[in-house]
């Protein structure tokens, strides 16, 4: 059988479309856009990204009419909505829940839904989709800090941790197959095996006595879990890539408490205070959330005096989505979407600047530079200080190739990208 594979949503999905592919691949199927078969692996946390679910399977069945392929809809969206979608979709062959990822080559010989709760795991090892140098090695499943707007809890579950000695061995494996960018993930990974009675330093600890030339990322950090000897690990460790990747969603109390973040206001000014005194030149990232049932317009005031004092680098901006089953979808006071669209555009601009201003900073310093690939006239890629697919690029002066990390000099700054000479 020849397949192709459709990830949506965060890399988390990327990651397991990874152990997917890899399944279907050791039974001797191939990856192919010429295919006999479509999986679709959906992203369902959000209204938007449920839209995106659903008009990415009704355009790959537009695609397919007349032709005998498979459509196969994996992921979050089956895991949210279960049984109710061989009504809504019956354009579906098959429906494969998160816990049958192993056997999905055999249920595609079938037709029908197929899922089940419990506990899903990971099965190693993957077909890496990403370009050199760049991998995610996830570390944990689920989430246990029930957020009143945040369905990841009901869809994903509550908080699973890997052992660490099968993160340690897929660590590895991602080495010895050239892979130097490794990108940490989970849904919070200061979380990382508090269930267990080990820690994200733990973890960290153990992975970094591996001999090699590579860097680690930490992605999504939540602010409560950033503990002093976390930070003094990332600090001190060159290997750790000095980007502090902190959703905070926003900076009032009272906010924050209907939020249930666990944490206010003199809590995020007292870690941002220890970050930029402890790495004066990490770059800062935050996503924050607009239009929460109730927030006021002094509140919204205060959160872009937040925004503006701090700096930070980089920031990405959510209008807030009422999602069903979720504790803040029955608060009094939700806005209409006019005035969270308003907020949103306010925010992105205020980091526009802040963003542009940043970047400016930087005119004539070295940096570490990822080479992704060409974008029009220039190779192109982004500073190892910028995350893959959700920060600015690099365009490249100079000789080099796709899957290095080298030294460049930064020449020029745009409002989120960078010129940079090798």
């Amino acid at each position: 059988m020849r397949f192709k594979i459709i990830s949506l949503g965060c890399p988390k999905n990327l990651v397991e479309s990874e152990y997917i592919t890899a399944n279907l691949e050791s039974r001797g199927d191939i990856l192919s856009d010429q295919c006999d078969a479509i999986i679709i692996n959906t992203c369902a946390f959000i209204t938007d990204a449920v839209k995106e679910s659903v008009e990415t399977i009704l355009e790959e069945k537009i695609n397919r009419e007349g032709k005998k392929k498979k459509l196969i809809v994996t992921g979050c969206l089956v895991e949210r909505y279960g049984e109710k979608l061989r009504e809504l979709l019956p354009e579906v062959d098959l429906f494969v829940g998160r816990n049958f990822y192993n056997e999905i080559g055999t249920l595609i010989d079938k037709n029908g839904f197929f899922q089940k709760k419990g506990n899903f795991s990971e099965s190693f090892p993957r077909r890496i989709l990403t370009t050199k140098p760049t991998a995610y090695l996830k570390i944990q499943e689920g989430c246990d800090n029930r957020c009143s707007y945040c369905t990841v809890p009901d869809i994903r579950g509550s908080l699973q941790s890997r052992n660490i000695e099968s993160i340690g061995e897929e660590f590895e494996w991602l080495l010895a197959e050239g892979f130097k960018e490794i990108n940490i993930i989970g849904q919070d990974i200061t979380s990382y095996g508090k269930r267990d009675g080990r820690s994200l330093e733990e973890l960290l600890s153990y992975l970094l006595k591996i001999k090699g030339d590579y860097f680690l990322r930490l992605l999504y950090m939540h602010p409560r879990g950033i503990t002093k000897d976390l930070l003094n690990m990332i600090t001190s460790e060159d290997r750790i890539i000095k980007y502090m990747d902190i959703p905070i969603q926003h900076s009032e109390d009272r906010i924050l408490d209907l939020m249930d973040r666990n944490y206010d206001k003199n809590d995020l000014v007292s870690l941002f205070k220890n970050i930029r005194e402890a790495m004066p030149d990490a770059l800062l990232r935050t996503t924050v959330i607009v239009g929460f049932p109730g927030e006021t317009q002094d509140e919204f005031s205060n959160l872009c005096d937040f925004i503006k004092e701090w700096e930070f680098d980089m920031l990405g901006a959510f209008m807030y989505s009422k999602e069903e089953g979720t504790k803040a979808s029955k608060f009094k006071g939700h806005l209409r979407k006019g005035v969270k669209r308003e907020r949103h555009n306010t925010i992105m601009a205020i980091q526009k600047d802040i963003s542009k201003n940043r970047l400016k900073k930087l005119i004539n310093r070295n940096m570490k530079v990822v080479v992704e690939g060409k974008e029009g006239g220039y190779m192109a890629g982004r500073l190892i200080t910028q995350a893959p697919d959700i920060d600015g690029m690099a365009f490249i002066k100079g000789t080099c190739n796709i899957g290095e990390i080298i030294e460049g000099k930064i020449v020029k700054t745009l409002d989120y990208d960078v010129i940079v000479e090798v």
